[in-house]
């Protein structure tokens, strides 16, 4: 027996307000637990200790440097003051990817995939094919939305695992870091400045600290905005221009 054509379209529209339900109310939920993110939060919270140690460590070492006699120590000072600013930057950058591990799911199923959902009901009942491609493309940023974050989180920490020796090697370095002014007999500082065994060790450590900068922005910056800009040009190819409204 044929199922009439309005039977279908009454069970196309249940299907769809139901899904909307369960993405609302059951999906939503869940996804915005972060005990379901355990692992995400984990790794981007071992790097933000890493940047926080690395930023106090530059600014510490600036700050003691600029204290020293002498003006030997200044150019050093300035720079490491500059890369104290950079990782502050990056810090901001790893809080926002920590907090938008459970907003990004819960904005995804919360809003984007109920909205699309309604919005093809819509187009079934008016029988407007652009209103489907538009509930298509809702649903799809949605996914992209949803999706950014871990796989930007995963590829990053894939990345940062090759380069975790060099980072930690940094902060040890730091750790047995001794800044001190050269002292007379009677252990007042000397006004001739610092020693050339401690501003070796100190261009040691800048070079260190610059190329743990340097992972610390492929890392958490450039691999994010790249992940970004792969998954929109997918939407773009899966989408091709020229589409007519009906």
């Amino acid at each position: 027996m044929e199922i009439r054509p309005e039977l279908k379209t009454c069970a196309k529209i249940a299907l769809l307000l139901l899904l909307a339900v369960i993405s609302l109310t059951r999906i939503a939920p869940f996804m915005a637990d972060p005990s379901n993110h355990r692992h995400s939060i984990e790794q981007t919270e071992e790097k933000i200790g890493a940047v926080i140690t690395l930023s106090g460590g530059a600014a510490a070492t600036s700050a003691t440097l600029s204290l020293l006699p002498g003006d030997l120590g200044t150019p050093l000072a300035e720079q490491l003051a500059e890369m104290a600013t950079y990782f502050l930057l990056i810090l901001s950058a790893l809080y926002l990817e920590k907090f938008l591990i459970t907003i990004s799911a819960h904005i995804a199923f919360s809003v984007m995939i109920p909205a699309a959902c309604l919005l093809w009901c819509l187009s079934i009942l008016l029988k407007k094919k652009f209103l489907r491609t538009i509930a298509l493309k809702i649903a799809l940023m949605g996914m992209v939305i949803f999706l950014i974050v871990p796989a930007s989180i995963l590829l990053s920490d894939m990345v940062y695992q090759t380069q975790a020796d060099t980072v930690n090697g940094t902060i040890e370095e730091y750790n047995n870091l001794d800044i001190d002014g050269n002292t007379d007999s009677g252990g007042a500082i000397d006004t001739g400045g610092i020693s050339g065994t401690t501003i070796d060790s100190i261009s040691s450590f800048l070079g260190d600290m610059l190329e743990s900068l340097a992972v610390m922005i492929v890392t958490s910056c450039v691999i994010p905005i790249l992940v970004f800009v792969f998954l929109a040009w997918i939407i773009k190819i899966v989408f091709i221009p020229g589409e007519k409204n009906e």
